[in-house]
């Protein structure tokens, strides 16, 4: 409540001598030198995270050489209740991939494996959210089951059955913030069929974006002031959807998927683009000013989620009790040292001394001649030193089930040629090799690589021999994409692709792994 003026009341002056001075104001130039008028105040503060993958505790800031201590969901808590104090009124948006990363999207809660992390986002007080590919690393049944725990609304109006209704849920949401009436809408990942096998995706099928969102738009521009989009396409993916979208009512997209770090607002076909990194690094924070149905002024940054800062003491006391409680599981049922590592495995374009390990893994576990592994399946570097079975899982965290496949000699080279134009190519990662190694060089004919020789076990590739080759499940069932060789018959070996590997530090006990030359490339023929 404001403060009575202490002095006496001053009288009106008459309405006719109000109206004279408004004109005189307007006619008359401003002094020189005078100030310009302030920028209009802001009206709606949009904050915003993408691609969290579990990632509940800080871990040290790998791009700093102190290590400073960054990320979690209590450093979320307390710098989102820093920021409010300088907000507007405001919404709290994710834009999918809550899952994976992180065990904790394992551990079972009334028979439901997730139910830790949605607990967790449901005490954050998230406004609304939208389901991206990592969510369905369970198979489409438990994400159903998981879905039905979100306190918020998870919206996906392109997840579609094969009927045509609605995987999820696909109607937009109108939300009232001070005033100002605000629209969303939220559509998941375009390139879904590229990312996640047929088995786990169930029977979704995806809708056109463009169509369903100006389809929601128009419906819901007459009812609200801001239409706001949360997408988990990645920021080419929504620049190109932006460009669709160009005229339809779409102010903002909020958007994931990419993990890019966009420290300041984009603007696309006059659709404002943000995007806040991932892992739960960053918050992101979009200011804007809405009048006359549209966005008058903009300003966007993302906030550093420090935890050594000074803002710990803000933190959501249910927020940090549900990660710690969660941390202490996790710590219990994955936090044992099944191994040591002599040196340092990175991850890298090309062959690595991770991959190679990983595969040589994967083979020698399924007792195969060639073990494979997407590169793109291995999320993080392993330091020199002990190894926990947590390390292991952040490193391969999709619970992949580790498969073998009978492959002949003359398939096993379409599987290296297909590998050695993508490392040509440049367009995707490659795969990781253990048992197989090959000489290659760019092709003089054109785009992809020519072969100049195959080994497996230290011999020539024999086109007529079959070959067991053992490799997680996603590779076999992307088969277009990785092998080359259309569908294959793949047979599980009961175990996933991470236990396997901590199965192999336990049995080595120290493990040390290095580049060795399993893929050559010589420089192109003259």
């Amino acid at each position: 409540m404001r403060a009575k003026s202490p002095c006496c009341p001053v009288p009106a002056p008459a309405p006719a001598l109000v109206l004279l001075l408004a004109v005189l104001a307007a006619l008359l130039p401003a002094p020189a030198g005078a100030a310009a008028p302030e920028a209009p105040a802001w009206n709606l503060t949009i904050f915003h995270t993408n691609d969290i993958h579990s990632a509940f505790w800080p871990r040290p800031a790998a791009w700093r050489d102190d290590g400073r201590p960054v990320g979690g969901v209590a450093a979320l808590s307390a710098h989102l209740a820093a920021e409010r104090r300088t907000a507007a009124p405001d919404l709290l948006l994710d834009a999918g991939d809550f899952m994976t990363g992180n065990p904790v999207s394992r551990l079972r809660e009334d028979g439901v494996p997730g139910a830790a992390v949605v607990r967790v986002l449901n005490a954050l007080g998230y406004d609304a959210g939208t389901i991206g590919n990592h969510e369905f690393d369970l198979g489409h049944a438990e994400l159903v089951r998981l879905a039905a725990l979100v306190e918020f609304p998870l919206l996906a109006a392109d997840l579609r059955l094969p009927d045509g209704g609605a995987a999820f849920r696909e109607e937009p949401l109108v939300l009232d913030r001070g005033g100002l009436r605000v629209g969303l809408i939220g559509v998941s990942c375009a390139g879904m069929t590229g990312v996640v096998t047929a088995e786990r995706l169930g029977p979704v099928v995806l809708g056109d974006q463009a169509e369903l969102v100006r389809a929601q738009a128009a419906a819901l521009d007459p009812a609200t002031d801001l239409i706001v989009l949360i997408t988990h396409n990645g920021v080419q993916g929504d620049r190109a959807l932006a460009r669709r979208l160009e005229g339809a009512g779409v102010d903002v997209i909020v958007g994931g998927h990419s993990h890019t770090r966009l420290t300041e607002p984009e603007v696309e076909a006059g659709i404002i683009i943000v995007q806040a990194g991932g892992n739960l690094t960053n918050l992101g924070r979009l200011d804007l000013r809405v009048q006359d149905d549209r966005v008058v002024a903009h300003a966007g940054r993302l906030v550093d989620l420090w935890t050594d800062d000074g803002t710990a003491e803000l933190a959501d006391p249910a927020v940090v009790a549900l990660a710690d409680r969660y941390g202490e599981q996790v710590q219990q049922e994955f936090g044992r040292v099944v191994g040591t590592l002599a040196v340092d495995l990175r991850r890298g374009r090309g062959e690595t001394s991770i991959g190679n390990f990983l595969a040589d893994a994967l083979r020698l576990r399924a007792g195969a001649d060639v073990g494979l592994i997407n590169s793109g399946g291995i999320r993080r570097n392993l330091p020199a030193g002990p190894v926990t079975a947590l390390d292991v899982h952040e490193v391969l965290p999709f619970g992949n089930a580790l498969v073998t496949a009978r492959l002949t000699g003359q398939q096993l080279r379409t599987v290296v040629q297909t590998n050695a134009d993508a490392a040509v190519g440049g367009g995707r990662g490659i795969l990781q090799i253990s048992g197989l190694s090959y000489v290659y060089r760019e092709s003089p004919q054109g785009p992809g690589a020519e072969l100049v020789e195959i080994t497996v076990g230290g011999r020539p590739l024999e086109p007529e021999r079959v070959y067991t080759v053992a490799m997680p499940d996603f590779v076999a069932q992307m088969t277009d994409e990785y092998l080359g060789v259309g569908p294959v018959r793949a047979a599980d070996s009961g175990e996933t692709v991470d236990e396997a590997v901590v199965a192999e530090f336990v049995r080595r006990g120290t493990v040390e792994a290095a580049i060795e030359g399993r893929m050559v490339r010589l420089e192109p023929r003259k």
